[in-house]
């Protein structure tokens, strides 16, 4: 199963300030090849890592996105569940992608949640800058945007 935009979305909303340019960015890339995961294996827990994050499973973006907290450090790394900006958006700060980059919009929303739970002052997300500030406040920004 392939989980990255369709070219129809891309074409459906090509008017959007940023789309084409960001698409035509991932296509030089080589953004249209499919990255197959031959022999995928689940995380272990715990992580024996340093700093010793927790997975969070945060599922919408991808059925199997995860986001990892760093319970030490307060810090919640959320890859694409929760970001800072994009190159398809015009704004800065907490925020959701554009809905054709989700499997599942009404997951990503539920994901927030447990995001927001998460006593957390640094967001490190997959797009944009690192955050500062409760986590609970991100996630009720990017909800209000979405």
């Amino acid at each position: 199963m392939q989980h990255q935009v369709a070219e129809l979305d891309i074409a459906r909303n090509a008017w959007r300030p940023g789309v084409l340019p960001s698409a035509m960015r991932a296509l030089r890339a080589g953004g249209t090849k499919l990255a197959a995961v031959p022999d995928p294996v689940a995380i272990p827990v715990p992580l024996e890592l340093p700093g010793h994050p927790v997975a969070i499973y945060t599922p919408g973006h991808t059925p199997g996105h995860t986001c990892f907290y760093l319970p030490e450090a307060g810090v919640v790394i959320t890859g694409d569940t929760l970001v800072t900006g994009h190159p398809t958006s015009r704004r800065d700060g907490p925020q959701l992608l554009m809905p054709m980059f989700d499997h599942d919009r009404a997951g990503v929303l539920s994901s927030l949640d447990t995001l927001a739970g998460l006593p957390a002052e640094i967001l490190v997300p997959g797009h944009c800058p690192t955050w500062r500030g409760p986590i609970a406040d991100a996630t009720e920004q990017a909800r209000a945007s979405a």
